[in-house]
């Protein structure tokens, strides 16, 4: 049994994002020092931005089709994903097709993206909570924003908002491409008497979306639309991967994968 692991990330070519990146990989590394680690982007679009500027990554397909010609037998590929949307799902479906082939891995497991499942939830809710209150102050509010889904996947957004809310009602989950938008927010905001908002990714990596959509300077900027409604903001720029309160979460899905893939 030769085992590897594959890291799957949606992937960035932005400096902060990279941060996230090198953080949760050298964890990995240091909790397997005795595994080959490869790292792996989903997006086919960003692979095909660095492809033009000399940055080739590897693509899932691509990084275990190595992987079987060294001879690994068994392999965890962990999804650096938030949810479990689109692209968690193909990993899925790609698992599942390796296992099918008579001339491929004796067993592929895929590790759960940071939050999965209602017990899931509950504990990134916990993890995030401890973070988002640092510093907060009175009639101060906390506004995580996350990219959002076409997918059902998006109802781990609102889930998380709920599960804020119980905790603490001054904390709040947006998502860029779904609901609750930054209308909703803002309406929010002033029905409780805001007067300033720390604002935080929940992003993989606090790359080009937090950059321009959340603290950039156009008008549509999450920033710049609260700044417009009287609301002081201050940003923290600093993706999900470089917090080990959620990098704990993503080890233990990573654990999970490779104790499946040890029993026959």
């Amino acid at each position: 049994m030769k085992t590897a692991i594959v890291l799957a990330a949606f992937g960035s070519r932005h400096k902060r994002a990279t941060a996230s990146l090198d953080h949760i990989t050298e964890r990995v590394r240091q909790t397997y020092p005795e595994l080959p680690v490869m790292l792996a982007y989903t997006s086919k679009t960003i692979r095909g931005h660095m492809e033009k500027a000399g940055e080739a990554v590897d693509s899932v397909p691509m990084a275990l089709k190595k992987l079987l010609a060294e001879g690994i037998t068994h392999v965890a590929i962990q999804s650096l994903h938030l949810i479990p949307g689109t692209e968690f799902h193909e990993l899925l479906e790609l698992a599942n097709d390796q296992m099918l082939r008579d001339d491929g891995f004796n067993r592929v497991e895929v590790g759960f993206p940071l939050v999965a499942g209602e017990a899931g939830v509950e504990r990134v809710a916990d993890a995030i909570l401890s973070i988002g209150l640092e510093g907060k102050g009175e009639n101060h509010a906390v506004l995580f924003m996350g990219h959002g889904t076409k997918h059902d996947g998006n109802i781990y957004y609102e889930a998380l908002h709920r599960a804020f809310q119980k905790r603490d009602t001054s904390v709040h989950m947006g998502a860029m491409e779904a609901e609750p938008g930054i209308d909703c927010i803002i309406k929010r905001f002033k029905e409780d008497g805001v007067s300033k908002a720390y604002l935080l990714p929940f992003l993989f990596g606090a790359g080009w979306h937090a950059s321009r959509d959340m603290v950039g300077e156009r008008e549509s900027s999450w920033m710049s639309r609260l700044e417009n409604a009287g609301i002081q903001c201050e940003a923290v720029l600093k993706g999900a991967g470089e917090y080990d309160r959620l990098v704990n979460i993503w080890l233990k899905h990573l654990d999970d994968a490779l104790r499946r893939l040890s029993r026959c």
